[in-house]
C-alpha cells in the first residue's frame, strides 16, 4: 500500500509540473491588442441581495477601456435588500447598462441559472461574459481577455481570478483546494486539445455567442449548480476550443470571508461534483485522508522501506502543492505546512455537502430550496448528454 500511495503521489507531481506548463497567466497577443475596435461584447451580472459589495465591483465593469461595443445586462433576482437599487442607479444615464428584474423563475430552473437565461436572452454581443456581482476588474480586462480569444481562436475562454483571503486558515485551504481543483480533479486537461475535459469558473465565463447556441445555452442544464463547470464541459464536449488561464492583476474576488462561510457556500456543488453518488462520495471520503493525509501520519509508525516510500509520497504531496499555488500566486511554504490538515478537511466538506443534501432532501442555495430529485434530473440530463455526444 505505500508503494501505491508513493507512486500515485508521484504521478500527481507529474500532472502538477504538466498543469504549471499549460495553465497560463492571461497574455493579449501584440497584433490583436493593438486593434483599434474589438468585437461587441455582452456582460451578464445576476445579483441576489449582493449590495455589499455590489457597486464597487460594477463601476471597475462599467468603466471598462473597451474599443468596441459594451453592453451590460445586469440582472437583479429576486432581490430584498439594495441590489436593484444600486443597479438602477448606476445604469441611469449610462447608455452600455441595462437592468432587468426577475420576480419568479419557472419550475424546473434554479434561480441563478435563470437569471443568466433571462440576460443573455436581452444580451447582443457576439462574446458573452457571465460573471459574478462581487467582482472587481482593472480598467483593460475586458479588452485583454477578447483580445486573447480572438488571438487563439477560441470559442470559450475562463479565467481564475486573483482571490481575497482573510484569514490563516481560509488561505490555506484554498490553496489546497485549488490544488485538487486543478490536479487530482485534472481541470488543467481542458487546454489540451485532445482531452474531452471542459472546465468553467463562474468568476470569469467568455463564449462566443455561437458556441454557446451550440451547447444548448442555459436552458440545456437549467438545474445544475455547478453551472459553471457545466457550461465548460459542454463546450469540451462538443469540441469546441477552450482555454483555462491565471487572472492575477486583471480580476479579483472576495470569494468567502472565513473558512465556515466557505463550508457553508460549497454545500450546494461539493455533492453535485460528484454526481450526487453516495457510493462515489464514500469511496473519496474514505480514499483521500489515506492518500493525502496517511503518509504525513504513517511516517513515525513504520520502518524500512515502508517508511522510506511514506516519506517520498509525503514529499512529492508537498511538492504538488507548492507547484500548484506557486504558480497561482500564493505563498507556497507556509502554506505547505498546513497540507495535512488540509487533507483531512477537504473529505469532511465532501461529506457535509453530502449528507446534508440527504437529510434536507436538497439544497438550500441564496435563499432557496432545491429539492435533491430536482438537482438529481440534472445530473441524469447531463449524463445523457455525455452518452449523445
Amino acid at each position: 500500500m505505500a508503494l501505491v500511495v508513493f507512486l500515485t503521489s508521484v504521478v500527481k507531481l507529474a500532472e502538477a509540473l504538466l498543469a504549471w506548463r499549460l495553465v497560463r497567466p492571461l497574455t493579449a497577443d501584440k497584433d490583436t491588442d493593438a486593434l483599434p475596435e474589438l468585437p461587441t461584447l455582452s456582460v451578464v451580472i445576476p445579483a441576489r441581495n449582493e449590495e455589499r459589495r455590489l457597486e464597487e465591483a460594477l463601476r471597475t465593469v462599467l468603466g471598462q477601456e473597451y474599443p468596441g461595443v459594451l453592453e451590460v445586462v445586469l440582472v437583479d433576482d429576486r432581490s430584498g435588500d439594495g441590489t436593484g437599487g444600486i443597479m438602477e442607479r448606476l445604469a441611469a444615464g449610462n447608455d452600455r447598462a441595462v437592468v432587468v428584474r426577475v420576480g419568479e423563475f419557472p419550475e424546473g430552473w434554479l434561480g441563478k441559472n435563470h437569471a443568466i437565461h433571462v440576460g443573455t436572452r436581452r444580451a447582443r454581443g457576439e462574446w458573452l461574459l457571465f460573471t459574478d456581482a462581487d467582482v472587481r476588474f482593472v480598467p483593460d480586462a475586458f479588452r485583454r481577455a477578447v483580445s486573447h480569444a480572438e488571438a487563439r481562436a477560441l470559442d470559450h475562454l475562463t479565467i481564475r481570478p486573483g482571490l481575497v483571503l482573510p484569514g490563516y486558515w481560509l488561505e490555506r485551504f484554498v490553496a489546497f483546494f485549488y490544488a485538487a481543483f486543478l490536479v487530482h480533479r485534472g481541470y488543467y486537461k481542458a487546454n489540451l486539445p485532445s482531452s474531452r475535459t471542459g472546465v468553467g469558473i463562474g468568476a470569469f465565463n467568455l463564449i462566443r455567442r455561437h458556441a454557446y447556441e451550440k451547447v444548448g445555452g442555459y436552458e440545456a442544464f437549467p438545474n445544475r449548480p455547478d453551472d459553471d463547470l457545466t457550461l465548460g464541459d459542454r463546450v469540451k464536449g462538443a469540441g469546441l476550443r477552450q482555454e483555462l488561464a491565471l487572472g492575477h492583476g486583471l480580476l479579483e474576488v472576495e470569494w468567502y470571508s472565513s473558512l465556515a462561510d466557505l463550508l457553508q457556500g460549497v454545500e450546494k456543488n461539493a455533492f453535485a461534483a460528484l454526481g450526487y453518488s453516495v457510493p462515489k462520495t464514500a469511496g473519496y471520503v474514505l480514499a483521500l485522508p489515506l492518500l493525502m493525509a496517511g503518509p504525513f501520519i504513517a511516517v513515525p509508525f513504520s520502518s524500512g522501506a515502508a517508511r522510506v516510500f511514506h516519506l517520498g509520497a509525503a514529499a512529492a504531496q508537498v511538492a504538488t502543492f507548492a507547484v500548484c499555488n506557486r504558480f497561482l500566486g500564493r505563498r507556497v511554504f507556509s502554506l505547505a505546512l498546513a497540507y495535512p490538515v488540509c487533507a483531512l478537511l477537504f473529505p469532511y466538506v465532501l461529506a457535509r455537502s453530502a449528507l446534508l443534501a440527504l437529510v434536507r432532501g436538497g439544497v438550500y442555495w441564496r435563499g432557496t430550496f432545491y429539492p435533491l430529485s430536482l438537482l438529481e434530473r440534472g445530473q441524469e440530463q447531463e449524463d445523457q448528454a455525455k452518452i449523445d455526444g
